[in-house]
């Protein structure tokens, strides 16, 4: 073989197995996480499997066009900017029309959620789908969604949990591993 047959052979060897690393890297919960959020939050892992886990996947890594919701690029990200190159889903056009019209008027694409209560606010008025669904859990299912959603996603929580009297104060950081 000529030598240089052989540099671009394994340069196309390594681009491959660098190609196959990124696109294996699992997405949602990672196990550590997702086994504490169930023993800490069981209410809310069951609830999340019933209502959520369909479009979201048990461990929040998305199983249809509905966004990745636990692990890295998820929660302070979501709803994430529109990239179609790396993330199909972002653009399904029902998923589209669905944000447009729960979006308000001028309010940019990209809203983080910054504290709990954020993904409260958001989950609970927009969440289960279909649309007609939404909002119809009582506030104390989406709490425990909530709950087992930030423990899930590595998120430090009170040890009495997230409720609305520290929603606020619970800051959504990047999760942990």
């Amino acid at each position: 073989m000529k030598p240089s047959f052989v540099v671009r052979r394994s340069g196309f060897a390594i681009a491959i197995a660098c190609f196959v690393a990124c696109a294996s890297a699992p997405r949602g919960a990672t196990e550590a996480n997702f086994g504490r959020a169930r023993n800490q939050a069981p209410e809310g892992a069951t609830l999340f499997s019933e209502q959520c886990a369909s479009c979201h996947g048990e461990r929040g890594e998305s199983v249809s066009a509905a966004p990745n919701v636990l692990g890295p690029d998820a929660l302070p990200e979501y709803p994430r900017e529109r990239n179609i190159t790396t993330d199909p889903a972002a653009g399904d056009p029902a998923a589209l029309r669905l944000e447009a019209r729960s979006r308000p008027l001028g309010a940019p694409w990209r809203d983080p959620f910054r504290t709990a209560q954020d993904l409260f606010n958001y989950v609970s008025k927009h969440m289960p789908l279909p649309e007609k669904r939404a909002g119809s859990l009582s506030p104390e299912a989406y709490w425990s969604i909530v709950n087992f959603m930030l423990l899930a996603h590595g998120v430090a929580v009170p040890a009495e949990g997230v409720s609305p009297a520290n929603a606020a104060t619970v800051k959504l950081e990047g999760p942990t591993p």
